[in-house]
């Protein structure tokens, strides 16, 4: 299940948020501004007859510029996208909630212009169906 969901957020941000590439992992360099999928974590939010899990996912991008507006409104399209998840068979999507949104002056890059990070994090909570 966790496979094919992570495939199918990673085809969702590929399709919905304009950047120059998304990457699986981090540790990865690009053309800004690009995005990352970051951290993924699964937990158990069954109950006694049925089958649950609370998945956990973030995203980060990064952009450079005198402001970080531009990184703001590709976080804010990212958000839309991981809002819209879709389902696995065999999974109801319960909810899916945002958990945060930040961002981050990394520094100046290059003269005039600085490096941002911005951070997107939601919450997906799934049961699975009879």
């Amino acid at each position: 299940m966790a496979a094919v969901m992570r495939a199918g957020v990673l085809a969702r941000l590929r399709e919905r948020v304009a950047v120059t590439r998304v990457f699986e992992g981090a540790g990865t360099k690009g053309t800004v501004p690009f995005l990352t999928l970051r951290e993924w974590s699964a937990s158990d939010w069954g109950t006694k007859d049925r089958a649950g899990r609370e998945l956990r996912i973030g995203v980060a991008i990064r952009d450079e510029g005198e402001s970080g507006a531009r990184a703001v409104a590709l976080a804010a399209d990212a958000e839309a996208a991981l809002l819209s998840v879709p389902g696995v068979a065999g999974w109801r999507v319960v909810n899916v909630v945002p958990v945060r949104s930040a961002l981050l002056n990394e520094g100046v890059g290059t003269v005039g212009a600085g490096r941002w990070v911005a951070l997107v994090d939601v919450r997906v909570r799934m049961m699975a169906e009879d």
